[in-house]
């Protein structure tokens, strides 16, 4: 019998709608479990999925897609707006890693995260990912570069987690969270 086909995302955008929704199902899930009390080592995994979700996002969105977007829309720049806020997602990250697993103070911050990121990932179709798809960005040859990157960083570490990157071997600070974009 031959093994079942996963579906593969070439297409960048695509790859970065599929990570949008492992977040949204990583909150989903983060909300249920802290409706119904659950154990702190649930909740502890909860976190580390999510924080290990968010950091993948943001690198292959800072490292591949945002630079790839202020090239093709460099006549007609993006505001800030159109981008998401990774400096308070880093800010939010550092605070959950202070905490002790368990510490109900990390609902709040949670809750935060989901409203840094969520309205970006509902925004994010309909806006910058439309303009740089109307402007050209070859969206396949991204793809290939952000599934390359993410080969090769599978290879070294079969989970992509926050303290495992050297720092400056990816562009990621000593958090493990990529380094601000420069818009220079």
């Amino acid at each position: 019998m031959r093994p079942k086909c996963l579906p593969r995302a070439r297409d960048a955008l695509d790859q970065l709608l599929l990570e949008h929704g492992r977040v949204r199902t990583l909150l989903r899930q983060y909300e249920r479990v802290r409706l119904v009390d659950e154990r702190a080592a649930d909740r502890a995994a909860l976190l580390d999925s999510l924080c290990d979700a968010l950091t993948l996002l943001a690198h292959l969105e800072e490292r591949f897609f945002y630079p790839a977007a202020w090239q093709v829309l460099r006549d007609n720049p993006p505001t800030p707006a159109d981008f998401c806020d990774h400096a308070q997602l880093r800010s939010l990250i550092a605070q959950l890693d202070e905490m002790p697993p368990g510490d109900r103070a990390c609902d709040a911050l949670v809750a935060d995260m989901d409203g840094c990121v969520v309205p970006w990932m509902n925004a994010a179709p309909g806006g910058l990912f439309l303009a740089v798809r109307l402007a050209g960005l070859d969206t396949l040859a991204l793809g290939r570069h952000m599934a390359q990157w993410r080969r090769e960083q599978q290879a070294q570490t079969p989970v992509l987690r926050r303290a495992t990157h050297p720092v400056g071997s990816t562009g990621l600070a000593a958090s493990g969270w990529p380094q601000p974009l420069c818009r220079g």
